[in-house]
């Protein structure tokens, strides 16, 4: 899921926070397949990290700024890291077309990856 930022430039990974915040590109998710039961789930890993990750959807077949909504994850709509290592999976339902992640407010670390299952 983060291989290209909201502008189409490559992502190296792991990301670090000393290249500032970023927004991936809209990934198609369910409903842009065409799958009605809605379930993604999405594998963060990170190293040592502190900062704030979200998740976006819309139900946009061409979104603009406008489109984007948070996505609730644990009740919360950003989870907030504190020096964390490991993968965590997360798991969403919506007929979302497309989804994106942003990273924002790391002071420390790096995100070594986020993956979409859809």
């Amino acid at each position: 899921m983060l291989t290209t930022d909201s502008s189409g430039n490559s992502i190296t990974l792991p990301y670090s926070y000393s290249n500032g915040n970023i927004t991936s590109s809209n990934i198609p998710a369910d409903s842009y397949y065409g799958f009605s039961d809605g379930l993604h789930t999405v594998s963060v890993t990170l190293n040592a990290f502190t900062g704030s990750i979200a998740f976006e959807g819309t139900l946009a077949t061409t979104p603009t700024a406008n489109d984007w909504f948070r996505i609730s994850l644990n009740g919360v709509n950003s989870l907030s890291f504190t020096t964390s290592s490991g993968t965590t999976a997360y798991t969403f339902t919506g007929n979302y077309v497309y989804v994106k992640a942003l990273i924002f407010n790391a002071t420390a670390g790096s995100v070594n990856s986020i993956l979409l299952n859809r």
